[in-house]
């Protein structure tokens, strides 16, 4: 009679497997009929769930794929402002999978790293942890260290971003700011609320980037990596004054470490002003001043597909966040295009007319 296998026994004409690692009984079909086969798939099935429950004692550790990660991935990868979040991302993500091996973090271990931030920080930054945790993992994967992404597979709508409504800053309140804010700092706020550029888009302006022939300004280094031409007098506004006498080459502005937190002083320093005589003061983002620009570009008619490509935003999805600032009629003329005939705009520094591709 033939001797059977270790570890393997008979269910019916199925053989199956049975073994335990680390005081736990593990037992598995192995679906053949054959002695020899069943060996070979116990031997394999061994080995996977020895290196599942116990782990690859060779594999890399979490500290081991950072530090490739941010040598070798992010430098060109992203834009130096997303390694530096995703960086930052990672130093709160060490808490709990700093002294992991790559190959132990599961979906048990991201879902227990939700659980430990939860009600700590907002859902966006969680949100946010996991983009870089998931990064870092398609990394691994990459290179042959991994063969899943747990962060990626994790269900997201568990952690919703939520979105505070859009307040656009009152004329008041941006009237206030203009008079108070250092000639420098008032120059970009202007720029920004007459093109809705983002932030580090209008600071970071040189004048290589002004074609003054045209009217348009060319934006290479945005949030989406992605370039795009814009005209500088639009339905949102018109920044002609700022720009028709812009030096050719060179940065437009000083470079200010945190430019948003320079507006910030000012608009607490109005603020308690205000309170002083008795008038309230609703401050504002720096960031609102796009959402104003693109209120009123829909406002004066402009067509929101335009709107979204000004933008630079990847879908127009996001730019219809605006349509809840505007009448039925207003909605109506925003989504089908302008009614008119569009404008065309006479070049600073050229004869004759161009079209403004609104």
């Amino acid at each position: 009679m033939a001797r059977t296998p270790r570890n393997l026994y008979l269910r019916g004409d199925t053989w199956w497997g049975r073994t335990k690692i680390a005081g736990q009984q593990y037992r598995c079909s192995l679906r053949t009929s054959d002695p020899r086969e069943a060996a070979r798939l116990f031997k394999a099935w061994r080995k996977r769930l020895v290196r599942e429950t116990l782990g690859d004692p060779d594999a890399p550790t979490f500290k081991e794929a950072v530090l490739r990660w941010a040598k070798e991935v992010l430098p060109g990868a992203v834009k130096p402002a997303v390694a530096t979040r995703y960086l930052a991302s990672i130093g709160q993500l060490d808490a709990i999978f700093g002294a992991l091996r790559m190959d132990q973090i599961t979906p048990q271990t991201v879902a227990a790293y939700v659980s430990a931030r939860t009600g700590k920080v907002t859902n966006a930054t969680i949100r946010r942890d996991l983009t870089a945790l998931s990064r870092l993992m398609a990394a691994c994967v990459s290179w042959g260290w991994r063969t899943d992404n747990p962060a990626s597979a994790y269900d997201r709508s568990m952690v919703r971003e939520k979105r505070d409504p859009i307040t656009l800053p009152g004329d008041r309140e941006w009237h206030l700011l203009l008079a108070e804010a250092p000639e420098e700092i008032r120059r970009i706020l202007r720029l920004l609320d007459a093109t809705g550029f983002r932030s580090k888009e209008g600071e970071d302006l040189r004048g290589e980037q002004v074609d003054k022939a045209r009217g348009q300004i060319t934006l290479s280094i945005t949030k989406t990596m992605r370039r795009r031409v814009v005209n500088w007098r639009t339905p949102g506004g018109d920044a002609t004054p700022l720009l028709a006498d812009a030096p050719r080459t060179g940065r437009l502005f000083r470079a200010y470490p945190n430019f948003s937190s320079n507006v910030g002083q000012v608009m607490r320093r109005i603020e308690r002003q205000e309170q002083k005589a008795g008038r309230e003061f609703r401050r504002f983002r720096v960031h609102d001043l796009r959402h104003r620009f693109a209120v009123r570009w829909l406002k004066e008619g402009g067509n929101i597909y335009s709107l979204s490509n000004h933008l630079g935003h990847t879908s127009v999805k996001t730019t219809e966040i605006y349509l809840d600032h505007l009448t039925e009629q207003e909605r109506g003329v925003a989504q089908k295009g302008t009614q008119t005939a569009p404008e065309r705009v006479e070049s600073p520094s050229a004869k004759g007319d161009l079209e403004d591709a609104d």
